[in-house]
């Protein structure tokens, strides 16, 4: 067996193969010995016909092709490991010489993963760490915005005649025509909005229409929202067709210590106070840690230049893809419905998110180097702890999990635990 492999990109190389007709022999017979095993040759024994009696039944052309998808199969993978390849993805295979009697010549289009040589990441990291170091405090306002919620959580309903004012639940359908296109529609039936919130989303303005509204009374009023499909500045104008379904008044429980007392495993309201600032207090640490490790991650990028394999972009687009889709089903839309809403075909949405997944993959690629660099290892029992984990979590019996599952969720865990222990190697992650 010969090969040249040449190099098309830092990610992609050619390797043509060539296999002489010599070689070409044991897969031959092998291939032979497979079909004569499932075929019923007068005079032979099922199995036992020799190679030219095969031949002769199946065609040479046709033995002769699959052998040699058998020499592929059995030499590529040895050219891979010889060399070193660390490939990213299943070769595009060409068979460009197969004929019976001759050698086999076949081409592979192989992506591998760049070799790139770090910085001083270490050193980026700690300075990185050591600016971004501050007290990170929970203010008492903040505890009362908290609290706030809470106790509107808690609030009891009751139905009015009178005209909704601030603080009041209101329960309407509604729908919203774009004027720049009439196809183009928002529309929501039973939709509740809880007056003075503020959570009405981007629609700015729709809250301050339905003060004063009362239930049965239909409004029609316009509001210019941002045009969240292409990231400008521009703003659609949007007509409203609102009807009042009904007003409620809510009764808020007094914030005390019976009120902290009715949730889980508080006694008073200054315990409640403190669990509310311990909660607040990690999910800032949390937020701020992430923000650190994209930061980190981006400053070693710029100082590694390195290309990144195109079939891994193309992979993490299609991710992107599928977790948009996941979330659309949870509300029952599906995405041709939000692409047709934004007006893009799948090909334009996955060329404006483009940047993106090649900075996702960048980072993905420097991680995976730096747990080369470190020696970071994962083993079987982390990840089968944490499997079991996950499923004493859920409650659900990891017995009745299909293996294809299972193998997944383990290649998932394998390299979140791997990353986590690159992050602490980098001073950013404790755990």
């Amino acid at each position: 067996m010969d090969f040249k492999i040449k190099e098309i990109s830092e990610t992609k190389k050619e390797i043509e193969v060539t296999i002489l007709a010599e070689e070409m022999k044991p897969y031959l017979e092998k291939t032979a010995n497979d079909f004569a095993a499932n075929m019923n040759i007068k005079g032979f024994r099922q199995g036992n016909a020799p190679l030219s009696i095969v031949e002769n039944t199946v065609g040479k052309e046709k033995l002769f092709e699959e052998a040699a998808k058998k020499a592929i199969e059995e030499t590529y993978p040895k050219i891979i490991k010889e060399n070193d390849l660390f490939t990213v993805a299943s070769p595009q295979v060409d068979l460009v010489k197969c004929a019976p009697g001759n050698e086999v010549v076949y081409k592979a289009i192989v992506y591998v993963m760049p070799d790139i040589k770090l910085p001083d990441y270490r050193g980026m990291s700690k300075e990185t760490v050591s600016k971004a170091k501050s007290e990170i405090e929970i203010d008492e306002k903040e505890i009362d915005g908290i609290l706030k919620r809470m106790q509107e959580s808690k609030a009891s309903l009751q139905k009015t005649e009178r005209p909704a004012k601030d603080g009041d639940a209101i329960m309407i359908d509604f729908k919203g025509v774009f004027e720049n296109d009439s196809d183009k529609k928002i529309e929501e039936k039973n939709f509740r909005v809880d007056l003075g919130s503020g959570e009405s989303g981007v629609i700015d303005g729709f809250e301050k229409e339905l003060i004063g509204s009362k239930a049965g009374d239909t409004k029609q009023f316009s509001l210019e929202i941002p045009n969240m499909a292409d990231g400008s500045n521009k703003k659609d104008k949007v007509n409203f067709d609102v009807t009042v379904i009904s007003v409620m008044e809510k009764n808020l429980p007094e914030v005390n210590d019976e009120f902290a007392s009715s949730f889980p495993n508080i006694e008073n309201l200054n315990q409640l106070r403190e669990k509310i600032r311990e909660g607040s207090l990690h999910e800032k640490k949390a937020k701020e840690k992430e923000k650190l490790k994209v930061e980190v991650l981006e400053n070693i990028r710029k100082e590694t230049p390195f290309e990144v394999p195109e079939v891994l972009v193309e992979k993490e687009l299609d991710n992107m893809i599928k977790n948009v889709e996941n979330q659309l089903s949870q509300n029952g839309k599906t995405i041709d419905d939000y692409l047709k809403e934004i007006k893009k075909t799948r090909e334009e949405l996955k060329e404006g998110w483009k940047e993106k997944a090649k900075q996702n993959v960048a980072y993905a690629i420097i991680l995976h180097t730096i747990s080369k660099e470190e020696g970071i290892d994962v083993t079987d029992k982390e990840i089968e702890e944490e499997v079991d984990r996950h499923f004493n979590i859920s409650g659900k019996n990891k017995d009745e999990e299909k293996e294809e599952n299972l193998n997944k969720m383990r290649a998932y865990i394998h390299d979140v635990i791997k990353n986590q222990k690159v992050f602490k190697a980098l001073s950013i992650d404790d755990n």
